[in-house]
């Protein structure tokens, strides 16, 4: 629920988008699992976007603390505050050439614009209005969410940030994306391929037979769905999208190869010590789902 999180997570991608060349200009934006705070998209906002469409398993999101992080970003956009960098949020991915406020990208017509009064009024009035269910305006929550409710070819970009490796049906999520997305939109996701607490080691989830792996997430509302790096790379190419960012966190292994589960051998070095990595890109072609499907199933 920090303002400087979500201030730090938008902006790590936007400049991800400028430094590889991608499109950083939209008029729609929509966002996969905000959690508690929209504050990510709200920042999109704040940078000139014109609509945030935000896209929950679960209505968590809370207007009273919304509000406080929408006038918290404000300030720190018209402060031009420095990025926060991995002294203030260790864990927060990925990994910038630079902190400093990106001047040539959000320039200072560019934030004269997307901050003037009257637009912030407005979007702040939208956001006080958060829980109606419209489907106009600024600002649209939907918790629980369907693919029926965005409008085929009406989003530039789709964002996530620690949010796909909670989603069991990769294929359909991203053929969903596909849909909403217009020819030349982009996607953005930073995915965790880690256990989350579940196990001692941070990939000790590739190690759980899968009687062990249900016995250990038990109740819980969300666990990672054990999916490795290059799976979402196989997926993305096989379904005809052209990877333009690919920033990979590496650890050391927390387990011996021979520790690993049965349908986790075949893993190779490099998904098992791929704790976290950026994905942005582009449709090329179109493909049928089932081609997708058979991607991941290959993959994993």
């Amino acid at each position: 629920m920090s303002s400087c999180y979500c201030y730090s997570v938008w902006l790590r991608h936007l400049c991800m988008l400028h430094e590889h060349g991608l499109p950083t200009d939209f008029e729609t934006v929509a966002e996969l699992g905000p959690g508690d705070s929209l504050g990510a998209g709200l920042a999109a906002l704040l940078c000139g976007a014109e609509r945030y469409i935000a896209l929950d398993a679960v209505r968590y999101a809370d207007r009273a603390t919304n509000l406080r992080v929408f006038d918290e970003l404000v300030e720190l956009f018209r402060n031009r505050a420095p990025i926060p960098d991995q002294r203030e949020f260790p864990r927060v991915q990925p990994p910038l050439r630079s902190y400093a406020f990106p001047s040539d990208l959000l320039t200072p017509a560019r934030l004269e614009a997307a901050l003037s009064p009257d637009r912030v009024g407005r979007i702040r009035a939208a956001l006080a209005a958060l829980g109606t269910d419209r489907r106009d305006g600024p600002i649209c929550y939907h918790a629980p969410w369907t693919a029926d409710m965005i409008d085929d070819a009406s989003v530039d970009l789709v964002f996530s940030q620690g949010v796909l490796q909670f989603v069991e049906d990769i294929p359909a999520a991203y053929a969903a994306m596909a849909r909403w997305l217009r020819p030349d939109g982009v996607m953005s996701h930073e995915v965790t391929f880690q256990s989350i607490g579940i196990t001692t080691e941070w990939n000790g989830h590739w190690a759980c037979s899968e009687p062990l792996w249900k016995l250990a997430v038990g109740n819980r509302r969300h666990a990672t769905n054990r999916v490795p790096h290059s799976a979402y790379v196989s997926l993305l190419q096989d379904m005809g999208w052209r990877i333009l960012t690919e920033v990979r966190v590496e650890r050391s292994s927390g387990i011996d190869r021979s520790q690993l589960a049965c349908p986790y051998r075949h893993l190779s070095d490099r998904d098992l010590s791929t704790s976290s990595s950026l994905l942005q890109s582009m449709r090329q072609t179109a493909s049928p789902p089932q081609f997708a499907r058979a991607a991941v199933a290959k993959a994993t």
